[in-house]
């Protein structure tokens, strides 16, 4: 059985309801976000700058089109903040459990940019982690949902601030990825063939650009893994798109203004991704990915309506 897998960045989604269910003003939004999710027909889909209020969540997926599917919502009791983390998912899925580790994720000291100063780290909204099973088969899957600290500066008065802050948010970014790195490799060293997906928005892209040159490093090499550990590299579902010589998608999922020059061109940037672990390659794992099946939703009207961010899909194989 085939099943799509999917990651959604839905811009301030808690502002889309009010205490009657979806605001007024917000109908065309609302429909527009269904309609970009009908189109890939998700069984797992992990939502980013989600509403932390489990009614919004309820009567979303009641009272629009996305009542066929009966999805059910992973909430976690975990306070995060107004835009928080959710996994809505479905039949043939089972929530085993939610945010078991997530003391894993509390504050922590270390001296990320090797200056001889520690530092205070912290997530802004703490990884989400989900545990479902198949109901038919038993076997499960870890979700980690994430969404590292933005890299945009919002607030400069000259140059000099805007480069101090830009590389200040760079080295936040690499210790957030850092941090999910060592998780993952503890869940590796316990099960090198447990199937685990990192997805979400790491509010970076492949590469590193001017401040990542000064660190070293970037926060999707990192979540990637150590090339000296083969059997612990994740694989970027949609990595396979950079190789086609013709796509039907831009490899971009938002695009932004720039930040210092009033002009009518937008920038683009690849910032949300969908990782899978290596023992999800082999062919007889019992929740396999299917190669070459990530995808960037296509740029409609609808969706362009619906959020900031395109959706990030792929296909596994359960058995």
């Amino acid at each position: 059985m085939q099943v799509t897998l999917m990651s959604y960045n839905i811009e301030n989604m808690g502002h889309l309801f009010d205490k009657n269910g979806v605001a007024k003003h917000s109908e065309k939004r609302v429909s527009a976000i269904t309609e970009t999710i009908l189109n890939s027909e998700p069984y797992i889909l992990g939502i980013v700058e989600a509403s932390d209020n489990i009614k919004d969540h309820e009567c979303f997926v009641k009272t629009s089109d996305l009542a066929s599917f009966d999805f059910k919502i992973a909430k976690s009791s975990h306070k995060r903040n107004r835009q928080d983390m959710m996994l809505y998912y479905r039949d043939p899925f089972e929530l085993v459990s939610i945010d078991e580790n997530i003391s894993f994720y509390e504050d922590w000291t270390e001296d990320i940019d090797e200056d001889s100063i520690v530092e205070l780290l912290r997530f802004e909204r703490k990884p989400l982690e989900v545990v479902l099973k198949n109901r038919k088969s038993g076997h499960q899957i870890l979700i980690i949902l994430v969404s590292f600290k933005s890299k945009a500066v919002f607030s400069v008065t000259d140059i000099h601030r805007y480069e101090h802050l830009a590389l200040a948010n760079r080295k936040k970014l690499y210790a957030q990825a850092k941090k999910v790195r060592e998780r993952l490799d503890m869940l590796f060293d316990e099960d090198p063939d447990r199937a685990v997906i990192v997805m979400g928005d790491l509010n970076d892209e492949i590469g590193l650009d001017h401040f990542q040159k000064q660190i070293g490093t970037s926060a999707v090499e990192t979540i990637t893994g150590d090339i000296h550990e083969p059997s612990k590299i994740l694989h970027n579902t949609m990595w396979y798109l950079t190789k086609k010589q013709k796509t039907a998608q831009e490899l971009w999922t938002m695009e932004y203004a720039d930040p210092i020059v009033s002009n009518y061109k937008k920038h683009k940037a690849w910032l949300d991704y969908i990782f899978v672990s290596p023992g999800m390659w082999r062919k007889d794992a019992p929740i396999q990915y299917i190669a070459d099946s990530g995808s960037i939703s296509e740029k409609t009207d609808a969706s362009k309506l619906a959020s900031d961010h395109f959706p990030v899909s792929c296909k596994l194989e359960i058995a």
